[in-house]
């Protein structure tokens, strides 16, 4: 048998959401609710619970890795997805363009994602070219999905301990980046990751697009807040051990590059996007075409995040249907019971009330020959609590592969 995982990020929600449900109880889904009759549910802490995830490490736990031992950073993965070539050494950031106003030589962040911008690519020119006075060192920066991107430092005498630029709140100024620990590297990388951002500041504030987008009145993108330094872990592959080929279909560059580091081949799909105008349609044809030559399918499908994280409940209820129509629409038609085993599932909770990750735990679903079914009939959290599978922390993947009697046995 074969296996297709399909996370969309940020699923679960809280009662607080939209007057008294969450967004997935509120959101109208026939097809996931079929596949949920003739399945079976349970609830997920993406990695344990009381532990607010983020998506990186949920993403690993769900993979089957334990982020309390693998885990460096997001930035090595971030890059990663996007394509850059990371080499040993290399001290990677995740990257955000924003909109910071200059109040007397403090940067004063006002949109962290400067409006999710669509100029990400035209802004990264400007940035290519990028020096500093200390020469043995390179700077390589890739955007990504809208406001997106990642930044890849090279050279002798570098280290990941090192604190954000990123704030992590507006109103606040652009962070100084600090070492974490007492040692030249990271005292070095600290002033050059500052002396980085008070270039491309520099490089950024007049650029062409940040004139266009200041006389329409659209957030600019004329600063780069960098988080999550990291090395590129090592990672034993899903594929070798499981002796398999595996496939993802994703937009956002985080989830390729976990995919990746764990084996799988990264397609490219026209119009998956990584955000809420993605097409649905084109990643649930690519899913099934993928099964043709892989044993393991994952699906990234961002948008009910990004909706949540803006706070809008009713957007990411209409998502959530979108999803059901226009990916499990047909595809569920189409999938055999008994070739594939598929598991429907979020990578972690982001109520819109809240607007950030919290740790309340995921409705998953299993549906294939092998699952045991249960007796719920809807798929959302209510159902899922009381769901045939109980509660679980992460590890989808290798819950998913058992079902399809792929793996070693553990003893005798």
């Amino acid at each position: 048998m074969k296996a297709m995982l399909v996370i969309a990020d940020g699923l679960g929600g809280r009662p607080t959401d939209w007057n008294g449900a969450t967004c997935l109880e509120q959101a109208e889904t026939p097809h996931m609710d079929r596949l949920a009759r003739e399945g079976a549910l349970g609830l997920m802490d993406p990695i344990a619970p009381g532990v607010r995830p983020g998506s990186d490490t949920s993403h690993l736990s769900i993979f089957g890795y334990d982020p309390a031992e693998v885990y460096t950073g997001r930035g090595a993965f971030e890059a990663l997805g996007i394509g850059l070539n990371v080499r040993g050494g290399d001290v990677c950031f995740r990257a955000n363009f924003a909109t910071v106003e200059d109040t007397g030589g403090d940067l004063i962040v006002r949109d962290r994602r400067a409006g999710r911008l669509a100029e990400g690519q035209e802004l990264a020119e400007a940035l290519q070219e990028l020096t500093l006075n200390d020469g043995d060192v390179s700077f390589t920066f890739r955007a990504s999905t809208e406001h997106r991107g990642a930044l890849v430092l090279r050279g002798p005498g570098l280290s990941a301990e090192v604190t954000d630029s990123d704030p992590h709140e507006e109103g606040k100024p652009v962070a100084v980046c600090k070492p974490q620990r007492e040692s030249d590297e990271a005292r070095r990388t600290a002033e050059l990751v500052n002396a980085f951002s008070r270039r491309a500041y520099e490089l950024l504030r007049d650029h062409p697009v940040n004139r266009a987008r200041r006389q329409q009145g659209k957030p600019e993108g004329n600063v780069l807040l960098l988080r999550g330094a990291a090395v590129m872990p090592h990672l034993d592959a899903v594929t070798e051990q499981y002796r398999i080929q595996g496939s993802c279909i994703a937009g956002g560059a985080l989830y390729k590059g976990v995919a990746g580091a764990a084996g799988l081949t990264v397609l490219d799909v026209p119009g998956v996007t990584g955000d809420l105008k993605t097409d649905l349609s084109a990643k649930a044809q690519a899913a099934e075409r993928a099964l043709e030559s892989s044993q393991l399918v994952f699906v990234h499908i961002k948008g009910t995040d990004n909706a949540a994280h803006d706070g809008e409940a009713e957007e990411k209820s209409r998502f959530i249907e979108r999803i059901d129509k226009e990916f499990f629409g047909g595809l569920a038609d189409r999938l055999s019971r008994g070739d594939v085993v598929l598991c429907f599932s979020g990578d972690h909770s982001t109520p819109p009330a809240v607007g950030e990750h919290t740790a309340d735990p995921v409705p998953a679903l299993f549906w294939g020959a092998p699952i045991r079914r249960d007796a719920c009939e809807k798929f959302d959290e209510i159902a899922a609590g009381a769901g045939g599978l109980g509660r679980f922390s992460g590890r989808l993947v290798p819950q998913l592969l058992g079902y399809c009697d792929l793996g070693g046995k553990f003893g005798a």
